[in-house]
């Protein structure tokens, strides 16, 4: 079995405030990136097809695919903080998958 954890100090609790932050942070940037590519790439060439937006509307598809790779690659960076402050987490405990 294993040991039982060991009692947090201040340091510990900012470790865990970290990765918490990050995580929640990630979330809605993954969300964005999400909706945004689904909207340029699926939602609008198909408006367009059915006759609901005029043709022009491809225009605004460019812009969305370039906010979506800024995006996205905020959250490979906000990914790899949260990776990061997550190995100073398992020092407290190491089992992460309980």
């Amino acid at each position: 079995m294993f040991d039982d954890p060991k009692a947090l100090n201040s340091t510990d609790w900012q470790n865990i405030h970290m990765f918490l932050q990050w995580f929640w942070i990630y979330l809605p940037i993954v969300l964005t990136f999400g909706v945004t590519l689904l909207t340029a790439h699926a939602l609008i060439p198909s408006l367009i097809i059915t006759g609901h937006l005029p043709e022009s509307a491809h225009k605004v598809r460019v812009p969305m695919t370039g906010f979506a790779a800024l995006v996205f690659a905020a959250g490979v960076v906000i990914l790899i903080l949260a990776i990061n402050a997550q190995l100073d987490v398992q020092n407290i405990w190491p089992r992460v998958f309980v």
